[in-house]
């Protein structure tokens, strides 16, 4: 009954032409005018009286209107069935301006997914990287727990040096008037760690408790309050208390201060944390070599309205991300040509690997055990107090979108790990600290 005519426009772009007899048309008009022609009342007719000339004459347009709709609905999943595409993106539909008089025609424009035959994955190159944990790792998280477990004792007549913390009272002004945000009570603040603005906190040496002092200085060009930007201020400040830094003297007092029961229990953990954390890093840069391996292996195109569409949603995230971590992305930055091009880039990747790993998945019959899942459950609850593991993983079974997550994740790991176990491997080796450096390298 239906008829589909396929035409290519361009790499996973088509336009489909899709035939129904008159009769098909007829059928469903004839349905629509006696629904309506049961329903109308005119005047000089009962109730489901009305002549069908008269409903034709009066409600013509509104009955093919309505006979359109209902084509469409009836035969809209049998005509992408027939054409044999499978669309990325709701079709574009069109109707001709003149019917022709022996068929009712619509026409699709679809967007299709690239098909794509997988080569064989034992022709591929993977670097498969085990990253290890050395002394240098651990002295570095017993550097930085050094630095961060710093208690304050109050000293009356000390004056403040750098690594101090002041607490403080003071009003901002522009000339002769208060500025809004300018004005703080008891606010601490560590000499050296240069949270205010330039030359603020160096004005403060040497002050002791309970100084009055004038600071002057003047905000950045490139201040966040553009009604402050540029312009000279000054802030009446009163000291209020000064605090000598106060650090652990060893590793067994550093080890009380965060709560260990000895040095050997902190240590211990340290090791553990940095053991985990190494784990997880060799097997990003594995999953990053065999992916890379899979995109470079097979050439894809995709539709472009695909890639706005994941464009925007790829927008969506890092401006979501950014302002979690407290930044505000602005419009300068998102008309970046710079960063469209970044997102653009990350979409096309995306997008790849969305079609590639589906193919690993169905060629290679992947799929999910009970264990498996129950596995991956345990994995995301370890992080809590053994106490409330239970409750989080009731929590997690019981909502549908965190399962789903969990379940593409362990899914997209089975698929790698299978890639890696077929392609052509070569081990890597290196230190969590060699590792690190790549990473910020990287960001920068």
């Amino acid at each position: 009954m239906i008829q589909t005519d396929v035409k290519k426009l361009a790499d996973n772009e088509h336009e489909v032409e899709v035939r129904l007899p008159k009769s098909e048309y007829d059928r469903v008009y004839a349905q629509e005018k006696a629904k309506l022609g049961s329903q109308v009342k005119l005047p000089g007719f009962r109730p489901g009286k009305t002549p069908s000339h008269v409903i034709d004459k009066q409600f013509g347009p509104k009955i093919h209107e309505d006979t359109v709709s209902q084509l469409l609905q009836e035969h809209y999943v049998g005509a992408i069935e027939s054409s044999g595409l499978t669309p990325a993106l709701q079709p574009e539909l069109s109707l001709p301006k003149v019917q022709p008089d022996d068929a009712f025609v619509f026409t699709l424009k679809v967007s299709s997914w690239p098909e794509v035959k997988l080569t064989d994955l034992s022709k591929l190159k993977v670097e498969e990287t085990e990253v290890t944990v050395d002394d240098k790792d651990i002295a570095g998280v017993l550097e930085r727990l050094y630095k961060s477990q710093v208690s304050y004792e109050i000293k009356e007549d000390r004056a403040a040096e750098i690594g101090d913390q002041l607490h403080i009272d003071f009003e901002g002004f522009i000339g002769d008037e208060a500025f809004d945000g300018g004005k703080g009570e008891d606010v601490p603040l560590v000499l050296g760690e240069g949270r205010f603005i330039p030359g603020f906190e160096d004005q403060l040496i040497g002050k002791k408790a309970g100084d009055a002092c004038t600071v002057e200085v003047t905000f950045p060009e490139n201040y966040q309050a553009p009604n402050l930007a540029g312009k000279e201020a000054r802030f009446e400040t009163t000291v209020k208390s000064v605090g000598e830094a106060v650090k652990a003297k060893g590793d067994e007092d550093l080890a009380k201060m965060l709560n260990f029961d000895d040095a050997k229990a902190m240590m211990e953990d340290i090791k553990q944390g940095l053991d985990k954390e190494a784990e997880q890093a060799g097997k990003q840069v594995t999953r990053d070599s065999a992916l890379d391996a899979l995109i470079k292996a097979h050439d894809m195109t995709f539709p472009e309205g695909l890639i706005a569409e994941d464009m925007k949603a790829t927008t969506a995230r890092v401006v979501q991300n950014m302002q979690q971590q407290g930044m505000e992305a602005n419009d300068e930055m998102l008309q970046d040509e710079a960063f469209k091009a970044e997102v653009r880039t990350r979409s096309i990747r995306g997008l790849n690997l969305s079609v590639l790993l589906q193919s690993v998945r169905k060629d290679f019959d992947i799929s999910l055990t009970d264990e498996e899942i129950d596995a991956g459950v345990d994995e995301m609850v370890s992080a809590y107090p053994e106490n409330m593991r239970d409750d989080y993983a009731k929590y997690i079974r019981d909502n549908q979108e965190q399962m789903g997550a969990l379940k593409d994740r362990i899914l997209e790991q089975k698929c790698i790990d299978h890639v890696v176990s077929q392609a052509k491997v070569k081990k890597v080796k290196k230190t969590l600290a060699a590792w690190q450096e790549e990473q910020d390298k990287a960001i920068s």
